[in-house]
């Protein structure tokens, strides 16, 4: 059990900080409708795991890079912007997670799965999983090492980053990408239903109380990993839904963030 419970908090801790990371890029580029449609695809593939017998993470992957790939051509072919794009997308992914859920075996959608699959275990938490996250917070980390002289221009101001000549879609799209993947892993912990709530409630925490962007990006990652571990805890203490306690957790801290000065 307490192996268990010391797993869980280690991979907590480090998706805290990718969230927290990826909720400050995603909300200053304003691509928050673009993580909603990525998570909703995430939620696709993991509904699909309950009908065919593949992987929940590699069916949730496929979603999610099939997503990454078509929200561009698909803004230039419909003349369309991207955030239209992705509320079409959200609908779509929405109503096949419905319907795999449906289609399931009965044995299947029994309440503890469907839990599992909306709201989080912190069961799920393995050390297969915990490698996984590092890996993905090391490329997250060598991605912004790489490419922070032109992404800081492109967050400053994206029109202006391509009136210097960088090409931004490469940098958005990757990040849009690194996202996705992201919320892959985060919906072990977290849910499908309420993955947004340890992206976006850290970021929105950590803008109140800086303005440079380096302290918002390290201020969320904190706020994220406050989150987690809190939620973790309220989980464990009260046997809630994990993914539900994490949400409150993060909204408690982004409330006590907006109160506090600057």
């Amino acid at each position: 059990m307490y192996g268990i419970i010391i797993q869980a908090i280690i991979g907590g801790t480090i998706a805290g900080i990718l969230c927290g990371v990826l909720g400050i890029l995603m909300t200053r580029l304003k691509l928050n409708t673009i993580v909603f449609s990525s998570a909703h695809s995430a939620l696709a593939g993991v509904a699909l795991s309950l009908i065919i017998p593949l992987d929940q993470i590699i069916l949730s992957t496929g979603f999610v890079l099939f997503t990454a790939l078509i929200l561009g051509p698909l803004s230039d072919a419909l003349l369309l912007p991207l955030d239209q794009i992705s509320m079409v997308l959200l609908s779509i992914y929405t109503a096949l997670a419905l319907i795999f859920v449906y289609l399931a075996p009965g044995g299947v959608t029994s309440s503890e799965v469907l839990a599992k699959v909306f709201w989080g275990s912190v069961f799920a938490v393995n050390i297969q999983y915990v490698i996984l996250l590092f890996g993905l917070l090391a490329v997250l980390l060598l991605y912004l090492s790489f490419s922070w002289t032109k992404l800081k221009a492109i967050l400053y101001d994206r029109r202006l980053a391509e009136a210097e000549g960088i090409n931004t879609k490469p940098y958005v799209y990757s990040l849009i990408l690194l996202t996705g993947i992201t919320i892959v892993f985060v919906l072990k912990i977290v849910g499908g239903l309420l993955v947004y709530a340890i992206l976006f409630n850290p970021a929105t925490a950590a803008s109140k109380l800086a303005h440079n962007i380096e302290k918002r990006i390290v201020l969320s990652a904190f706020f994220g990993v406050i989150s987690v571990l809190l939620g973790i805890l309220l989980s464990l203490c009260f046997n809630l839904p994990v993914g539900a306690c994490i949400a409150l957790a993060s909204a408690i801290v982004m409330l006590i963030a907006r109160i506090l000065p600057r």
